[in-house]
Formats: C-alpha cells, structure tokens, sequence
C-alpha cells in the first residue's frame, strides 16, 4: 500500500511539473497592495469561441459563442427535449450573474487592502477588462462520474488594468488555462470558472 501511494504521489507530481500556468502576469501594478485603488470592470465575451480546450488550446477547433448556444439548443429539440433549449435565452442572464459575482469574489479576496473593483466609473483610477477568447462550458457528465475538476468550465483570454488617465496598461495576466471546478449546471460552471480565476490571480504574487 505504502508503495503504492508513493508511485501515485509521483506521477501527479510529473503531472503537476508539466502543467501549464493557469494566469501568467506582465507588469509590476500589485492588485494585492494598491490599497485606496479603485477600477470599473467589465467582462467581454463578444469574442468568445466555445469547444473543448486541453492545455489552453482548442481540440478541434472552436465555434463563436453564439452558433455555440444556437447548437445546444438545436441539439435539444432534435433530441425531443424543447422545454430545455434555453442556452441562448439563458446567456444574458448568465452573463450578468457572472459579472455581479466576479466582481464580489474579487472585493472579497482584494479589495480590503488592494484593488477594489467598481461599477462607478465617476470613482475609478483604472479599468480592469477580463477578455474571454475561449470557453470550454464543461460537463455534467465529467462533474458527476470525474474528480478534482473534473467537468469544470475552462477559460483563455486576458485580463487588462489600465490607468484611465494616461491610458497606459499597468498589468496583464494572460489567462493561459483556468478551469473551475465541476457543477451539474452550466450556469454554476460559469460563476465557479470566476471563482477560480480571482483565486488563481491571487497566486501569482
């Protein structure tokens, strides 16, 4: 047994040595110690391409958000389920549920003593754009009968601090791979996938 659980141990450790990082950071702006610092948000999904991500990049190719929703939903009433083709009915609200959350998970883990995020552009010195270029919405199926995060949602992008007077970028993380944990609905996979980003930002510093 105890040779055993070594041999594991090793294998996600060669595992882990190869794993790609989730956030990269250009810049030397310390969201953690910017006390006072204030920045209006906004998170962009006109861009987004959805499919299946491993390591950061598409399995076979990616599809614009919108076909994306289009094809859930299609899928579902090919397959005598109308009632559920609610993907694209469901993505405004979605959307706007993830941004209210995104920005309580990181005044929450930031904005005592660091940058505080806002929806006041009248109070803000930055602006702080999360740019999502890839979604990878996860399964039910890899929540239910996988482990770890298994089934999460993935996202590739950006995240851009910008001083709003000088109009300079300050910071970037390059959002190379962040995956949330596992739900059995879409909607929660998107507010943890949020979730995880704030926490894997903190890591960098």
């Amino acid at each position: 047994m105890k040779k055993t659980l070594i041999t594991l141990f090793a294998v996600m450790t060669a595992i882990s040595m190869f794993a790609i990082n989730p956030i990269t950071l250009e810049g030397k702006f310390n969201v953690k110690k910017s006390k006072g610092a204030v920045a209006v948000y906004s998170i962009n999904w006109d861009g987004t391409q959805c499919g299946e991500i491993d390591d950061g990049v598409f399995v076979k190719g990616g599809m614009p958000i919108a076909e994306w929703l289009k094809a859930q939903d299609d899928q579902k009433i090919a397959d005598g389920k109308a009632e559920d083709a609610n993907f694209a009915k469901d993505w405004e609200g979605i959307k706007a549920e993830g941004n209210k959350y995104f920005k309580e998970e990181w005044n929450d883990e930031f904005g005592k003593k660091g940058l505080r995020l806002t929806q006041n552009e009248s109070e803000a010195q930055y602006r702080f754009e999360v740019v999502v270029d890839k979604l990878d919405w996860g399964s039910t199926a890899g929540t239910m009968f996988g482990w770890g995060n298994a089934g999460g949602a993935i996202i590739v992008g950006h995240a851009d601090l910008t001083d709003i007077n000088s109009g300079e970028r300050v910071a970037r993380f390059i959002i190379n791979h962040v995956q949330g944990p596992g739900h059995v609905t879409d909607r929660f996979r998107i507010l943890l996938v949020l979730h995880q980003l704030v926490d894997d930002i903190e890591d960098v510093y």
